[in-house]
């Protein structure tokens, strides 16, 4: 499954049923980076593997590890479980990308979403 949303707007795909890999996660933020309104903060993208957590959580971090500039701040688990990760990237000059891989059925498959939040000139105090 492969969703795109914007600032404020529910994800789109819930109905695709296809599997994606983690550079298509990438491409897809990239995308909508590019693609989105002056102004938008954020921008997600979900979709679903055909993989346990642990392989997508190292598959996403070694399509980071690709990106050039792209810097590493904090990954690790986010349940007692095992069954969450979650990882805060660098990716981009002025945005912030937020990764989380949850397992589903028993680890067999996994739904990773990444939201990448941009650097707003809003705050004026």
């Amino acid at each position: 499954m492969l969703g795109r949303s914007g600032a404020g707007e529910e994800e789109a795909g819930a109905g695709d049923s296809h599997a994606s890999t983690a550079a298509s996660l990438l491409a897809e933020l990239d995308w909508l980076s590019a693609d989105r309104e002056a102004g938008e903060g954020q921008v997600a993208v979900e979709l679903r593997m055909d993989e346990g957590l642990v392989p997508a959580a190292r598959s996403v971090l070694q399509v980071y590890q690709g990106v050039e500039g792209a810097r590493l701040y904090s990954s690790g688990y986010l349940d007692l479980k095992g069954n969450a990760w979650g990882a805060i990237v660098q990716a981009r000059s002025g945005c912030i990308d937020v990764v989380t891989v949850a397992a589903l059925e028993e680890d067999s498959a996994s739904t990773v979403r990444a939201v990448r939040m941009f650097a707003t000139d809003d705050a004026e105090d």
